[in-house]
């Protein structure tokens, strides 16, 4: 049987108030870091030549000193370029989150399928006592499945509708 695709849709973290969240030290650590640089390059502490010792600079610019902003820049990139990919074809629903993660559950393991409305549940991969295993990376609207072994997840959509037409296709 050829497979078909009945359903396709990518959501990547769009909130303003998010990038708003994320990017706000960027600004801090631009200033901060200008700052730094100007007291550095203008600071007089001779050495027996008369000028600033190289030495004293480096020892005030060292690797520990930029790793948090490392792991910042990489924060923002995994942010930037993280996207949750939901497809349904004729026989499966694969979801996939980056690169690291991809779930395949059969239509046939399906034993329920709807649309809800949940508070919030948290961003990307996460497990909840009422929803099971939740996949969310923006809004307030999904697709909540039960299996028939009783496992249960959910699934954050843009499309809900689209999405549960999808999944309950015969």
């Amino acid at each position: 049987m050829k497979r078909e695709i009945r359903f396709k849709e990518s959501q990547k973290f769009t909130q303003w108030w998010l990038w708003l969240i994320i990017l706000a030290p960027m600004l801090l650590f631009v200033i901060s870091t200008v700052i730094t640089y100007v007291r550095l390059f203008t600071a007089q502490i001779p050495n027996d030549s008369g000028n600033v010792s190289m030495m004293w600079i480096s020892n005030k610019i060292s690797f520990a000193g930029l790793l948090p902003y490392f792991l910042y820049v990489l924060t923002v990139l995994f942010f930037a370029f993280t996207k949750l990919k939901v497809v349904v074809t004729n026989n499966e629903i694969c979801i996939r989150h980056l690169i690291f993660f991809k779930k395949k559950i059969s239509l046939t393991e399906i034993e329920e399928s709807r649309i809800t409305d949940y508070g919030f549940v948290g961003y990307g991969i996460r497990i909840a006592r009422k929803y099971g295993t939740v996949y969310n990376v923006k809004g307030n609207q999904g697709v909540a499945l039960t299996l028939k072994n009783g496992k249960r997840y959910l699934i954050g959509s843009q499309k809900a509708k689209e999405l549960l037409q999808a999944i309950s296709k015969k």
